[in-house]
């Protein structure tokens, strides 16, 4: 049996993603989906795949120190664990009984995942395919603030990608976003970032899609040059025409390691009203955000103009932070705002 790992709370897209592979499922845990079949062959087309594994052991997390193999072979996958105190524990308990781990075998892999989940279920697998997150050949322009792709490719399938789309990232950063979603089919892109550095580092990373061969084997195909419109821009107001995008995704500051959350009490709101002027009416919208008092008062601010379709926990570098997706109701837009001379 083998392990299909992502991040925990993107179970549900990594099912869709191997329905699409034609890779059937056999059980679903936090954080990872279990399968019978042979599922090297279709790594490169899953998006939130962070790893892949041959199961030799799973069970409960107290009982992992004694199961662990080749204890000098093992590597450990502490961002899967919460930070709680009983996963602490385990974690303690894992190294004690392994000793310091290698950090990758000369082939680039681990010998051995030791995973733990946010339910105390571990995980001993050998590694068949690791760090698939970090293995797209479009990131070239990384920022300190780069989402990571596994999670960036969940939001671009959560906006109900379709042929046609005109697709926007009001918060776009280095273009994560934006290349998941070239990445899933044709569509027009618009990127906008208050950052000068930001629209040149999504400018590359979209250029970067246009090569003829991938770089990494098993990574994914080349795509034609997209259709991309990347320049700097606010949020707050837009400088396009009401019901001009069909779906918007955005990853705007949480407040903790970018951005100051007493900020958010205006960015928020406003980024949501003008996010439901350029979309058309029935339009997608998807957030990632840590700030959920914000975000949940500046919903509550934007009144009818959004229909919740669900909202879940993630969990994303020792943060979880809510996947939040709405549709855009057709209650009249809110009113054009000019942008602010500061």
């Amino acid at each position: 049996m083998q392990a299909l790992v992502t991040l925990p709370g993107l179970e549900s897209f990594l099912i869709g993603e191997c329905k699409r592979c034609g890779i059937r499922v056999e059980g679903v845990e936090d954080g990872w989906a279990l399968t019978g079949d042979d599922a090297r062959g279709a790594v490169g087309r899953i998006g939130t795949l962070r790893a892949l594994a041959e199961v030799v052991w799973s069970g409960p997390a107290e009982q992992l120190p004694s199961r662990l193999p080749s204890a000098e072979r093992l590597w450990f996958e502490g961002q899967v664990i919460n930070g709680g105190a009983r996963c602490e524990a385990v974690r303690h308990a894992v190294l004690r009984a392994c000793g310091v781990p290698q950090s990758v075998q000369p082939d680039g892999l681990p010998g051995t995942l030791a995973i733990v989940n946010r339910q105390g279920l571990a995980l001993v697998g050998e590694a068949l395919a690791w760090g698939l997150e970090r293995r797209r050949s479009y990131r070239v322009a990384l920022m300190a603030r780069s989402l990571n792709p596994t999670m960036a490719r969940a939001m671009a399938m959560a906006s109900r990608a379709r042929p046609g789309d005109v697709f926007l990232d009001p918060f776009c950063g280095s273009g994560t976003v934006l290349a998941e979603r070239a990445l899933l089919g044709a569509c027009r892109l618009i990127g906008r970032d208050a950052d000068t550095g930001a629209v040149d580092a999504a400018s590359r990373t979209l250029a970067s899609l246009c090569l003829s061969t991938p770089r990494d084997p098993g990574s994914e195909a080349a795509v034609t040059a997209p259709d991309a419109d990347i320049r700097v821009g606010d949020a707050r107001a837009l400088d396009l025409p009401d019901g001009a995008v069909s779906a918007v995704a955005m990853n705007p500051p949480f407040g903790h390691r970018f951005g100051r959350a007493e900020d958010n009490a205006d960015l928020y709101p406003r980024a949501l009203r003008e996010a439901a002027r350029v979309l058309c009416p029935r339009g997608r919208l998807v957030i990632l955000t840590g700030d959920r008092r914000h975000l949940r008062q500046a919903l509550r601010a934007c009144g009818p103009l959004w229909r919740v379709r669900s909202e879940a926990r993630v969990y994303l570098g020792g943060l979880e932070p809510t996947l939040g997706v709405y549709d855009r109701t057709e209650a009249a837009p809110p009113p054009r705002r000019e942008p602010e001379i500061d």
